[in-house]
């Protein structure tokens, strides 16, 4: 009797449980040394298995992107959505960045840190499908954070619409900085960041909420 083909739901956990492994050991030994033969031996199957679910390393690591980026935009879509104040859904958002960064070490570091293909690099190649599949899910993160400022542009005029662009990769680059920090553990030989991650967020924030360091409102700009 021919054996019953798979159910979706056991194709799919399948599919997770690689992506899983595959991100280890992205982030244990690098994007070059991740083979689908060492994968296979982690996973205690053949790799000629693996190949029936995905059809290169680089399919295996474009998923691992979108997987990634795609559970970040839906906490920002939550963030967003989560007050009517502007100032509330940046507070909110950055939170959100920082936390989930910490929280997902090693999608983080392959999503923004480490030195791994990325779109551009597949344009022209037979991959360019699902790059572009990551790419735009990627993106989706700068647009929910190109939306909170403009928000906040018009709410308190604490910046001009002009600036957006220049805003949020400032923010970005910020948070990014405490993300990196904080899952590198480098700054435990000086101070523990996690101890002081809400102050800082309160202090990144005070550019956009249209106060002081002493609570005063600052007048809008005519």
């Amino acid at each position: 009797m021919p054996k019953a083909p798979a159910s979706a739901e056991v194709i799919e956990a399948i599919r997770e449980r690689i992506l899983t492994e595959a991100l280890f050991i992205i982030n244990q030994d690098g994007y070059a040394n991740l083979s689908m033969r060492k994968l296979a031996l982690r996973l205690g199957v053949t790799a000629k298995t693996i190949y029936n679910y995905y059809s290169n390393k680089d399919e295996l690591y474009l998923m691992v992107l979108i997987k990634g980026f795609q559970e970040l935009a839906e906490q920002f879509c939550t963030a967003y959505q989560s007050s009517e104040n502007p100032v509330e859904k940046m507070r909110a958002a950055v939170t959100t960045y920082v936390r989930w960064g910490i929280e997902n070490k090693h999608s983080y570091n392959i999503m923004f840190s480490m030195d791994t293909p990325k779109y551009a690099d597949y344009v022209g190649t037979r991959m360019e499908e699902v790059a572009d599949r990551q790419n735009k899910v990627a993106l989706k993160i700068a647009e929910i954070g190109t939306a909170i400022l403009t928000e906040v542009a018009a709410y308190n005029a604490s910046i001009s619409t002009d600036e957006i662009p220049v805003r949020l990769l400032h923010l970005w680059s910020t948070l990014h900085g405490m993300v990196s920090l904080s899952i590198s553990r480098v700054t435990l030989e000086v101070w523990d960041l996690r101890g002081t991650i809400d102050r800082i967020l309160e202090e990144v924030l005070l550019p956009f909420t249209g106060e002081t360091t002493a609570g005063k409102r600052v007048p809008a700009a005519d």
